[in-house]
């Protein structure tokens, strides 16, 4: 089969995921379209992503399942899974244009539509997938409008808002340059509801505007690629309404991540008042009491016999090297709490000194592997991450009676995920956690607690005779406008 534009199927490039867009032909039977895009998607798709596609069949299937078996049932599951399966290649990996057209190809190729209609279709059911509504807005946004490159709709896209700081561009995409004034004064006018484009007739610059609650809150700018400027509006409209759930979450999400900023800093000035309080208390004590100990030692010295000075000495000396260890120990858990040694420092060499120097106090063999960049955290989450880490070391310390404890961060473009594994003992979870409530020991408790407070999921996992695993997940959050 050939598509509108005269380019045979099986002839598209090879994607950005290393897979080449090849498939076989089509098999007649409808019942098999599914399973045949499916192969296409998998084909070269990286494991960690295999697992989200495997569950976007199974719900297609259901699709294919509620429409009856029909025909039309069988071209809305396949038009449903290509646009899910784009969405979950575009959270794990960089959208790429060609993938968006190879799928609006295979698409129009598996239901025998034309190009056309597979690109609306398409375009309908991916830019408005509830799965976009989990990722970070800015990055949903960026998804959706490149939806509209990659079908060929726009040759360049631009997202706008109005903020205290005047009109800003959120995203440009599409273009070699930035958005001429033309395009800002087009943006600008569709937020005030007056669009310019009747006054200039025949333009291929098109818009629309976001709404939210019936009002425009944001303004989506474009030139019309390779179709007419009516096409281009019935896509652009399909844009807006898909973006106004997106820029909805986007303005929640900011008012939660200032309740959320206040609270974190409020518990990090908690653990700074301990900081000080280390250093003016126990570390003070330390000191006086190793003084003490040095001068007792000068004291009894006339006092032991010639034979047991030796020995006594090494006890003194032994006592003296003790109070010393204690007062390092004391002085690394006072800076271990200064916030600003969290947030000034890469996270990676800061989760690197905490495991190197675990693995130094305890015996314990530590390894720490990192994916992906954690370095685009916001603060909150850097210090969330770093706080369960180093509670989860704490607790493997007093409890786990472990030989190795390995951590692992994943950082996704979506979500930050985090694994903690150990080889100790292990333990019956509720129970631990219900006698550790009891003693007023919220160790566990209070790292679950600010992972929730971001927004995030916690789990721990474990049984007598170990292993321990407990993992977290804080997710992304980007706002649109910086």
């Amino acid at each position: 089969m050939t598509t509108e534009a005269g380019t045979p199927f099986e002839s598209r490039g090879p994607l950005p995921h290393a897979r080449a867009l090849q498939p076989a032909r089509v098999p007649a039977e409808p019942t098999q379209r599914l399973e045949r895009l499916h192969a296409y998607f998998l084909e070269g798709c990286p494991d960690d992503v295999r697992p989200a596609l495997d569950g976007v069949l199974e719900r297609a299937r259901g699709v294919r399942e509620g429409c009856g078996h029909t025909d039309v049932g069988d071209d809305l599951a396949s038009a449903w899974y290509a646009a899910a399966a784009l969405i979950e290649l575009a959270a794990a990996l960089e959208l790429d244009e060609a993938d968006v057209r190879g799928a609006a190809a295979a698409v129009a190729e598996a239901c025998a539509l034309p190009l056309s209609a597979a690109r609306y279709i398409l375009y309908g059911q991916a830019a408005g997938h509830p799965r976009l509504l989990e990722l970070p807005p800015l990055l949903a946004a960026e998804i959706q409008l490149t939806l509209l490159l990659g079908l060929d709709v726009l040759s360049e896209v631009s997202l706008w808002q109005k903020t205290a700081h005047g009109l800003d561009c959120i995203l440009s995409l599409g273009g070699d340059s930035e958005p001429s004034r033309r395009v800002r004064a087009e943006a600008k006018a569709v937020l005030r509801g007056r669009s310019r484009l009747s006054l200039l007739g025949s333009s291929q610059l098109r818009s629309a505007a976001v709404p939210r609650f019936s009002q425009p809150y944001a303004a989506v700018v474009g030139k019309a690629g390779a179709v007419d400027a009516k096409v281009a509006d019935a896509f652009l409209a399909e844009a807006a309404a898909a973006l106004s759930p997106v820029v909805e979450r986007e303005h929640l999400l900011e008012h939660s991540s200032a309740r959320e900023r206040t609270l974190v800093a409020a518990s990090e000035r908690r653990l700074m008042r301990l900081g000080f309080d280390l250093h003016d208390g126990p570390i003070q004590d330390v000191l006086a009491l190793a003084a003490d100990v040095r001068l007792l030692q000068q004291q009894v010295y006339p006092f032991v016999l010639e034979d047991h000075r030796e020995q006594a000495y090494g006890r003194f000396d032994d006592l003296t090297a003790r109070l010393v260890d204690l007062d390092r120990h004391l002085r690394e858990v006072a800076h271990s709490l200064e916030t600003k040694s969290v947030l000034s420092r890469p996270l990676g060499e800061i989760l690197h000194r905490e495991v190197d120097n675990f693995a130094e106090r305890t015996g314990v063999s530590g390894s720490l592997e990192i994916r992906g960049d954690p370095d685009s955290l916001s603060s909150a989450q850097r210090i969330t991450v770093f706080r369960a880490i180093q509670e989860a070391l704490a607790n493997v310390r007093e409890h786990s009676g472990a030989t190795s404890v390995e951590v692992r961060l994943r950082a996704r473009r979506s979500a930050i995920d985090v694994q903690i594994v150990d080889d100790g003992t292990g333990f019956e979870v509720e129970r631990a956690l219900a006698k550790a409530a009891q003693r007023g020991r919220l160790g566990l408790v209070g790292m679950a607690e600010r992972v929730r407070m971001l927004g995030g999921t916690f789990d721990v996992e474990s049984s007598p005779g170990g292993p321990t695993t407990l993992k977290f997940t804080l997710p992304r959050w980007e706002p649109l406008v910086s």
